[in-house]
């Protein structure tokens, strides 16, 4: 499954180490917020990506978790293609 609409940072193949410190503090964040949440939502959008991963989107106590993740830095807004990589590789990588 992957975050709908949200881009994190690579931990399995970073691009620096400031990229797999961040994709590390996005996923405690993520599971943190789950595991505090009285009530947490997912909502399967009906679409997979190029990798065949569910796109979803995760509500905890009525709030978006992606929207979250990019509030407190943690992510970005996924745009797609070769934008998205170099932003994120301006954004986590310098």
């Amino acid at each position: 499954m992957r975050l709908l609409d949200i881009d994190t940072p690579e931990i399995s193949k970073p691009r620096c180490s400031y990229e797999e410190k961040v994709g590390y503090q996005a996923r405690d964040r993520l599971r943190a917020l789950i595991g505090q949440a009285g009530t947490v939502e997912i909502i399967d959008s009906g679409t997979t990506d190029k990798y065949g991963r569910n796109l979803i989107h995760v509500e905890v106590d009525g709030r978006d978790a992606g929207q979250i993740l990019v509030r407190e830095g943690l992510a970005l807004r996924y745009r797609g293609g070769s934008a998205a990589w170099n932003e994120r590789k301006r954004h986590w990588c310098g």
